[in-house]
Formats: C-alpha cells, sequence, structure tokens
C-alpha cells in the first residue's frame, strides 16, 4: 500500500498544537506525528482516487493557518514492527515507572513499577512527551484506593500505571473500538484490573463520583469536557 504524506512545517514550535491537529483531522487524518526541530506537523492519507484533492484541500488550509511550508510525497508502507523493535527499548520514566516491550527484560529495582507495553495500533508507548508528562504526574499524586478515570485511554498505559501505583479502580474510555481492544489486551498483559470501553465521555462510564481523572488528548477536547470532568469528580 503507498500512501501521501503531508507535513507542515513551522518558524517556531506553537504554544498549542491542537488547533493544528484539527485541521488535519477535519481532512480525514486522525493520527499526526510531530517534530521539535525543526517543528514539524505530519499525517499521510492512502494513495487512492480522490486522495490527492484531499492533500490539496488540507496543503490549502495548513497555508491559510500560517504554517510557513506544506509539502507532500509519496512513501511506501513499511514493515512497523520491524522499524519499531529496532529503537524501542526499556526507558525510565518519572522516578519509578519502566516501560519495556515484550522482547526486552529489564533489571528493575524493588519499587519499580514495571509496564509491558509494545507498539502498536493504539497510541501510548511512553514516546511522547504529553504521556511522559501525565504518567510522572500520577507518580506525583496520592492515588492509593482511589478511583481513577482515563478518557482517551488509547493503549491503556496510563490506567494501567494507576492501577499498579495502587488505585482501587481504573476506567477507560476511548471512541476507537480498536484503542479499547488493545487497552484491554495490554491490561491483561500487565495483569492490570482495568475497565476499557467504547464511549465519546466520561459520562460511559459509571456513574459513582471519582477522584482522579487522567486524560491524555488535545486541549481543544479537554477544554470541551471540562464540565463532564467537573461533575464526574468526587467533592474535594
Amino acid at each position: 500500500m503507498t500512501w501521501i504524506e503531508i507535513t507542515a512545517t513551522f518558524d517556531q514550535t506553537p504554544e498549542d498544537w491542537s488547533p493544528w491537529i484539527e485541521i488535519f483531522r477535519d481532512h480525514g487524518c486522525e493520527n499526526t506525528i510531530q517534530t521539535d526541530d525543526p517543528p514539524t506537523l505530519g499525517a499521510a492519507v492512502v494513495d487512492l482516487t480522490g486522495s490527492q484533492q484531499v492533500v490539496d484541500a488540507l496543503t490549502l488550509a495548513l497555508q491559510q493557518a500560517g504554517a510557513k511550508q506544506v509539502t507532500s510525497k509519496p512513501f511506501e508502507e513499511q514493515n512497523w514492527d520491524e522499524l519499531w523493535r529496532s529503537h524501542f527499548h526499556p526507558r525510565r520514566i518519572g522516578d519509578r515507572i519502566v516501560v519495556r516491550p515484550t522482547w526486552e527484560e529489564f533489571d528493575a529495582k524493588p519499587t519499580d513499577v514495571e509496564i509491558v507495553l509494545d507498539p502498536g495500533q493504539a497510541f501510548g508507548t511512553g514516546d511522547h512527551p504529553t504521556t511522559r508528562m501525565c504518567l510522572e504526574l500520577l507518580e506525583q499524586v496520592e492515588i492509593e484506593g482511589r478511583r481513577v478515570a482515563d478518557v482517551g485511554c488509547g493503549s491503556g498505559i496510563l490506567s494501567i500505571a494507576a492501577k499498579k501505583l495502587g488505585a482501587m479502580t481504573v476506567e477507560g474510555v476511548d471512541i476507537e473500538p480498536l484503542s479499547v481492544e488493545v487497552a484491554r489486551e495490554n491490561a491483561q498483559l500487565n495483569a492490570a484490573d482495568c475497565d476499557f470501553r467504547t464511549g465519546d465521555s466520561i459520562r460511559d462510564l459509571s456513574p459513582e463520583p471519582f477522584d482522579l481523572v487522567v486524560s491524555n488528548i488535545i486541549s481543544a477536547i479537554l477544554i470541551a469536557m471540562a464540565t463532564d470532568f467537573s461533575a464526574a469528580l468526587s467533592a474535594g
């Protein structure tokens, strides 16, 4: 399968990537990849009849929004599993959390929280800065014996971390059925008792109040969901 890659380059890193991500999503590109040096945001569409019109419309929208440069080029699908294996190794996040793939071992300390996770079709391997930041924050809050909700659970990495850090119950929701399936598999792999379901809001989880909500999704959606989050949290 061949694809068309579209990349927007910027003069400086945007303070908030979410408006740019939304432009890609408005043109059917759900998954984007960003780099910091130089600051770029990119995605790909399958090269089919009509795809060039999508690329042209997306290019124009990015240019009108102020991107410095927008380029597109064809590329062939790669063996992503082999590509990931070449550079995805155990990594420490924060003081205690260690994320490792199934094919590598790690000499963990007694206090380490080890999460076994392979790169796959759902986001979240601890590689993206916002994922790492969420994991670091989970380490810092009082989580023992508490109820946790994970909205936009992706691979389930934050839910698994919360459970392994001592949460009493963890519920996760994602709009993508594939993500929910992957999250369940990853939780089972890590012996983490988490409840995942398909939905687009924290309201799709159980009505009992939560003590903590974690949500590693773009800011525009977080702002739209803020009222629901507030209503779902227990007093105090």
